[in-house]
């Protein structure tokens, strides 16, 4: 008899162990905002920390079964409306494993999924779904705001021929505009390249570092924008864009026996950038290694110079 029910306890320790599993796992989640207010229209990035105490591994991947969901709900505060979803696309969450206790941070541009274009205050909290999840966890909720800064210049330009396909409907015309704007922690300078239909380009310059060391801004011949930025006191960054929001040239100049300069020969349509030396990585790094922007700026093959998170990750290293 005894062995009867040894024999019956072993069998049915092999019938759970082929059951299929489904954990009773749970999830803690946190959300912040990378700076108190956005500026319409620029990128709203989130970070979000996952942390797994179910005592088993949890997988996000392509199968159903492991198929698990992130998703957003930001509300406008004070009209009980939630921002739509651009697209029927959500945050990815696929590729990641979550062993016990372990914890893993991601960031999400939450703007290229919802619209959030909306000027005023928003709330925000993440909610996360799996099917080893018996119900769906949330985030605490964050707050941030999308303001529309102050215009501190700004310009009408035509566009080039070249760059029209359709010339029989008159001149096209763009505009540049650069404004300032608080973070929350920071005053910044955007540049915006935009029509009455579309705005073009989004990008951040530098820090407002006052009115005497405002952005100086000239427009060529090709309708190209040439912009000199202060970074310091001593340390300038040169860029050039076209109407279509393309960076063509970029520079960082230091303050030597003269001072760095756009010259606008406005006979012929060109401007030149004079004065100061051109920096060096290693040999000017005492200058340059605390100045946000900078840095991206000598890289001759980034592109994109201010595309990323906000210069308020930064203090995370202070």
């Amino acid at each position: 008899m005894k062995k009867c029910h040894v024999f019956l306890g072993l069998c049915l320790l092999g019938l759970m162990f082929f059951l299929p599993f489904r954990a009773e796992a749970q999830i803690a989640l946190r959300v912040e905002t990378s700076q108190m207010h956005y500026l319409q229209y620029e990128p709203v990035y989130i970070r979000i920390t996952m942390r797994n105490v179910s005592g088993h591994p949890l997988a996000f991947g392509e199968n159903e079964g492991l198929r698990g969901s992130l998703r957003f709900e930001i509300q406008a505060t004070g009209t009980g409306r939630y921002a739509p979803l651009l697209t029927k696309e959500t945050p990815p969450v696929k590729g990641v494993i979550l062993q016990p206790g372990t914890t893993r941070t991601f960031t999400f541009n939450v703007s290229r999924y919802y619209d959030v274009r909306r000027i005023g205050p928003y709330t925000l909290k993440a909610v996360i779904s799996h099917p080893q999840l018996k119900a769906a966890y949330e985030s605490n909720i964050a707050q941030f705001s999308v303001v529309t800064g102050t215009d501190i210049w700004q310009t009408a330009v035509g566009v080039p021929q070249y760059l029209t396909k359709d010339s029989g409907s008159g001149i096209a015309t763009r505009r540049y505009r650069i404004v300032s704007y608080n973070t929350g922690k920071h005053f910044l300078y955007v540049l915006f390249i935009e029509d009455k239909d579309r705005v073009y380009l989004v990008k951040r310059l530098g820090l407002d570092l006052g009115v005497n060391l405002r952005p100086r801004c000239a427009v060529d011949d090709l309708s190209r924008l040439n912009l000199l930025v202060a970074a310091s006191p001593k340390v300038f960054a040169y860029y050039q864009y076209d109407v279509t929001g393309r960076l063509e040239k970029k520079e960082i100049r230091i303050k030597s026996d003269s001072s760095p300069r756009l010259i606008v020969n406005k006979d012929v349509g060109t401007v030149v950038l004079s004065g100061g030396r051109r920096a060096r990585r290693d040999l000017d790094y005492e200058e340059i290694k605390d100045l946000p922007f900078v840095s991206n700026a000598l890289d001759e093959n980034l592109k994109d110079i201010t595309e990323g998170k906000s210069i308020v990750d930064a203090d995370e290293n202070d």
